[in-house]
């Protein structure tokens, strides 16, 4: 990396830092806050090539931005709209001009893709698109959103009727024969289930422009990995952070709690597990060859599922029952780590993954 875009990227961090302490970054961020400001700030443009009008900050600069997401707990679309979606439409010939609008905060696009319960068995997409005479006719369902009630439009894969090709299509959410039902997770995003009955859509709603949809589809999900680890880093760091402040200036016996040996060695723990994230997710967000970005992904994000596991389970216990309150912060870390291990995957499910991606 070079010395100015290592100053470019040290001033993102910055301003990220800066955007996280004026927001409070112990209370939550309502979803949708600030929307136009990342596009002021250039945060909608900061992954894409310059080719395609971005700033070309790719991962690392994403990183950045998700790292504050969870230290602050921002309950912003960036992830799904920014990454998801995003990423589809910079890959894709036809996706220049809605990507454009992206960028300006214009168009917010939801991404109907690689999300819990998404595709069948063996990777099918849930939807079907029949061709018309003028277009196509997308029907299926149910296929989980993250942040639907915010967009303006979704992004779907569907499997053209009749063939074994998959077609990226995106479907304006005022189409007829969309509908949603929306929902609230536990940790206060949103998130709905799209289905399509008989959607007639032009043929430029097909944005692939015969590029190979999986290849697409795999290697933003493995930018989506990095950039779900580097929220989930933000949130351990918080974590670790407020629980060696309490262990200071919480007494017992006429001493700080963070004098006993035994909770030293616990916070030493903490701190080991969130190191060996941090360098996982950096070595992720740095990495140029396809292949090693997409084996890097996986490691890092097991990885932050181990270690936020651990750091979220000492934090809760070392705070004792005030960290298991609503109203205090400990407990809303540990949620936002849990939803992102249910979106997108516990390390179980990636283990295989990665031991293939090794040997092969």
């Amino acid at each position: 990396m070079s010395n100015i875009l290592d100053d470019e990227m040290r001033m993102l961090g910055e301003t990220v830092a800066r955007y996280i302490a004026d927001r409070n970054s112990s209370a939550p961020t309502a979803s949708g806050d600030g929307w136009q400001e990342f596009a002021e700030l250039g945060w909608l443009s900061l992954p894409y090539a310059e080719e395609v009008g971005g700033l070309g900050f790719g991962t690392p600069g994403v990183s950045e931005v998700m790292r504050g997401h969870g230290s602050g707990l921002l309950k912003t679309p960036y992830l799904p709209f920014v990454v998801l979606a995003g990423g589809v439409l910079a890959r894709c010939p036809n996706g220049a001009e809605r990507l454009a609008e992206a960028m300006a905060g214009e168009l917010k696009v939801a991404p109907a893709f690689r999300t819990a319960g998404t595709e069948r068995d063996g990777g099918v997409p849930m939807l079907v698109a029949g061709k018309e005479a003028d277009g196509f006719s997308i029907n299926g369902g149910d296929v989980h959103v993250l942040a639907v009630d915010e967009a303006d439009a979704v992004l779907v894969p569907a499997l053209i009727e009749g063939s074994s090709e998959i077609g990226l299509f995106v479907v304006p959410l005022r189409e007829p024969g969309v509908t949603s039902r929306i929902h609230t997770m536990v940790d206060g995003r949103s998130a709905g289930y799209v289905s399509f009955a008989d959607v007639s859509l032009p043929l430029t709603a097909r944005i692939d422009g015969g590029v190979e949809a999986r290849s697409v589809l795999d290697a933003v999900w493995a930018e989506a990995l990095i950039a779900a680890a580097a929220e989930n880093l933000g949130a351990m760091q918080a974590l670790y952070d407020q629980t060696l402040e309490y262990a200071k200036l919480r007494q017992q016996f006429g001493r700080p709690i963070g004098s006993f040996q035994s909770l030293q060695f616990r916070l030493v723990d903490m701190w080991i597990k969130l190191d060996e994230a941090r360098s996982l997710v950096a070595a992720a967000a740095s990495a140029q060859d396809n292949r090693e970005i997409t084996s890097l992904a996986v490691a890092a994000w097991i990885q932050v599922l181990w270690s936020g596991r651990l750091i979220g389970e000492e934090a809760i216990q070392i705070h004792g029952a005030i960290g298991m309150t609503e109203e205090f912060a400990v407990g809303r870390y540990v949620k936002r780590m849990l939803v992102n291990e249910l979106l997108f995957g516990a390390p179980e499910r990636h283990l295989a993954r990665y031991r293939s991606l090794r040997m092969n």
